[in-house]
């Protein structure tokens, strides 16, 4: 698979995009679903790469914490509930943008021109004590009803920082040679796969990977 390099300056008018719409969520959403966010992976990196045919992505993770009256209430217990508020707000913002597809996939929901042929994933977190889980669609077999489910996270206590303490030409390896391989496989999978990651998660397994293959060699 052939990619080439997106700047940072090329990508910085759609991060700030990205920006505005998670200030539009917040502030449709109200005090229901109180959030921080953070740009992940190649994005917060500066390492996005094109793929053959010109698309490129971006992600953001949406943090939910206890300050979310839904968390007061139900303990965000209702993930199918909470993933399409989020999703039917996209799709409702931008119904009427030729421009923009919004697609409530596996994990993430996915912002799509294809004009200028990006996307922008936001994935729904909630912060507990002890772990981080994440919301995925998990269907009963034949029920024909999207269902999503909370699921932990691999453990990302030290990957970040393990990527960080990479040298830059170690960095760009991963991404080009490993990371984003793995995403194009993944975007292939059907939605309702349950093998399906999000590239947060893809991310994170692949650099524990990477660090202890290199540990152990």
């Amino acid at each position: 698979m052939e990619f080439k390099r997106v700047t940072k300056k090329e990508s910085k008018p759609i991060r700030m995009f990205g920006y505005n719409i998670i200030s539009e969520l917040r502030k449709g959403l109200g005090s229901k679903y109180k959030f921080a966010h953070r740009l992940v992976g190649s994005a917060k990196w500066n390492t996005i790469l094109k793929d053959k045919n010109g698309w490129w992505d971006i992600d953001f993770q949406l943090l939910l914490t206890k300050n979310s009256s839904e968390y007061k209430e139900n303990e965000l217990s209702h993930p199918t509930i909470i993933k399409n508020e989020f999703f039917n707000f996209l799709k409702d913002k931008y119904k009427d943008n030729k421009n923009y597809v919004v697609q409530n996939s596996t994990t993430a929901i996915t912002l799509i021109n294809n004009t200028s042929k990006f996307s922008i994933d936001f994935v729904i977190i909630k912060l507990l004590p002890n772990n981080h889980e994440i919301i995925r669609r998990n269907n009963k077999d034949g029920s024909g009803k999207n269902e999503f489910t909370w699921n932990e996270l691999p453990k990302n206590n030290k990957a970040y920082a393990d990527f960080l303490a990479l040298s830059s030409d170690k960095k760009v390896k991963l991404i080009e040679e490993i990371i984003l391989p793995r995403k194009a496989k993944e975007k292939a999978k059907q939605d309702n796969d349950p093998t399906k990651r999000s590239s947060s998660e893809l991310f994170i397994e692949e650099v524990n990977n990477y660090v202890s293959t290199k540990r152990n060699n």
